[in-house]
């Protein structure tokens, strides 16, 4: 047994059924022990997509998602997944090969001192020097990477480790239970009783549920807590869902650019659950706050609840605990449902959809015929992939009765280009579901090629793209700030054929009335689908 041997073990007693790779320098002792432990390799065009795989495995499982990469560059453009995670608190692993530890400094190929570079976007960064210490290098990463606020984490295996001979009585034991799980951390019973009586003297509370809800698995309990208080809830914008099916107490996204229903600016209770104090929510400050309003802040991670602007009572506790024992505080203390409120959210609510449902037509096709679409064939199980900015904001805007944690946005990073590694992460995890990418043009491009991998690797899904022939939104922001677009205008592609090129299905749209057909064609195929619809300049700020 070698180094790379005892990691896949490791791995595979963790539950990781595949690693996002790309062959290359430092890696050959690791794809050998995967190929012959059956751990399967699935092999990206760059190590951007591999990065995005893993975190995307984060995102939808709240398990660690893994990636492989070679040193140096190849390294770095791994990063850009293991940012991705950084800012929505997704756990993964970055393993890294590199040239042996005996040369590290002297200038061996591609040397690099590639923890520290990791280091600052991840929650553990270490290299692994003795082979025998790799069970526990990767249980503490493993560890880090589920507990509190979920994040990345990153480990450099030189080239003599994986390759080293381990004696069996020379490895460290470690008392692993296996896969580790999200932190679940009630409430102080005291603490809870607080916020029931802050609720009891409000009139118009909020809930805005974030991240952090997701990864707690805490939908059952938000449904739950805002049905019985009738409180709305608010997800702030690219944060993950957690209302797994349409309930009159949601209210859609909060800080998107293309605005929504005022809610936060008047609520006088605002309770943040897994929630950043970020832009999304104004900083907490006057005026997307009310000036007397009382900030509740529940999060798993203590560390994050006192940054920005604090809270008026915060409470270290996972989301989904917090909301069921603030369920039961309220019912024990019967306090009555903000009824009144919730209708006039709804209608608020409401009234700002069907503004964004009315929008001027032109002449040619629009964003709205391709949500229109997908509502058609959403299912409970049906897994949304949204990558771009202006199809991002449409979506979210009218796909608001419900956000479950199997959709997928590009995150609190706002990154695009994410959507086909994405895809191919959702179709690798749920072989059995139907997976739609809703894509711009601009997010596409980035990781185009990945087509032919996930075509070669029998991974398929649905592609619609919305293609404006923009940086939508950017353009949108340079119009309505210079009068023009700067650097924001895109040429025209045959992207239909482009990705049959890639050996996936392609076909173009004329008319709103083919879009649906083509879909349903595409969600029965065996290989991946692109459907490409040219669509009028528009977003929803405009409504």
């Amino acid at each position: 047994m070698n180094g790379a041997d005892l990691l896949v073990a490791e791995l595979q007693k963790k539950g990781i059924a595949f690693i996002a790779t790309l062959c290359g320098h430092g890696l050959d002792d690791l794809d050998d022990a995967c190929d012959r432990a059956g751990l399967r390799l699935v092999d990206v065009r760059n190590e951007q997509a591999a990065g995005y795989i893993a975190e995307a495995v984060g995102r939808l499982s709240r398990t660690v998602g893994v990636c492989a990469s070679s040193s140096g560059v190849a390294h770095v453009n791994a990063l850009t997944g293991v940012c991705n995670a950084h800012f929505d608190g997704a756990p993964m692993l970055l393993t890294t090969g590199s040239g042996s530890s005996g040369t590290a400094g002297l200038g061996h190929f591609q040397d690099l001192d590639q923890v520290a570079i990791a280091a600052p976007l991840c929650k553990y960064a270490e290299t692994v020097h003795h082979p025998e210490r790799i069970p526990q290098i990767l249980h503490e990463a493993f560890e880090a990477a589920m507990s509190g606020r979920p994040g990345p984490v990153h480990l450099t295996v030189p080239q003599d480790v994986l390759g080293a001979e381990i004696r069996a009585d020379a490895v460290v034991r470690v008392h692993d239970a296996g896969h580790p799980a999200p932190t679940i951390t009630s409430g102080h019973p005291g603490e809870i009783d607080r916020i029931a009586d802050l609720i009891s003297q409000s009139a118009r509370p909020l809930l805005v549920a974030g991240s952090g809800t997701h990864y707690a698995d805490g939908g059952e309990a938000l449904a739950a807590f805002t049905r019985f208080l009738a409180v709305p809830v608010v997800v702030p914008i690219w944060d993950r869902g957690a209302v797994p099916r349409p309930i009159e107490t949601f209210m859609g996204v909060v800080g998107a650019a293309s605005g929504g229903p005022r809610l936060l600016p008047d609520a006088d209770l605002v309770l943040l659950a897994g929630a950043a104090c970020d832009y999304r929510v104004g900083y907490l400050q006057p005026p997307a706050v009310h000036p007397d309003a009382t900030v509740v802040r529940i999060h798993a991670d203590a560390f994050q609840l006192n940054r920005g602007a604090g809270g008026h009572l915060c409470v270290a506790a996972d989301p989904g605990s917090a909301l069921r024992q603030l369920t039961e505080s309220a019912k024990s203390r019967r306090i009555a449902p903000r009824t009144a409120w919730l209708e006039e959210a709804a209608g608020r609510r409401d009234a700002f959809r069907r503004r964004c449902l009315a929008a001027r037509r032109e002449n040619g096709l629009h964003a709205l015929d391709i949500i229109h679409a997908v509502q058609e064939v959403l299912t409970d199980d049906t897994i949304v992939i949204i990558d771009g900015g202006n199809i991002g904001q449409w979506a979210h805007q009218v796909l608001c009765d419900r956000y479950p944690g199997h959709w997928l946005t590009c995150g609190a990073s706002g990154v695009v280009g994410y959507g086909i590694p994405a895809a191919m992460a959702a179709r690798l995890l749920y072989p059995d579901r139907h997976v739609i990418l809703i894509s711009g043009d601009g997010a596409l491009t980035f990781t185009v090629a990945e087509f032919e991998a996930a075509a070669r690797q029998g991974l398929p899904f649905v592609v619609l793209l919305a293609d404006d022939e923009a940086w939508g939104i950017t353009l949108t922001g340079h119009e309505a700030r210079y009068g023009r677009g700067i650097t924001s205008e895109l040429g025209p592609i045959d992207y239909a054929r482009m990705a049959k090129a890639f050996g996936a299905g392609g076909a173009r749209i004329e008319s709103a009335g083919q879009i649906l057909p083509a879909l349903r064609d595409g969600l029965a195929a065996d290989r991946p689908a692109l459907i490409h619809v040219p669509v009028v300049r528009s977003s929803p700020a405009d409504t």
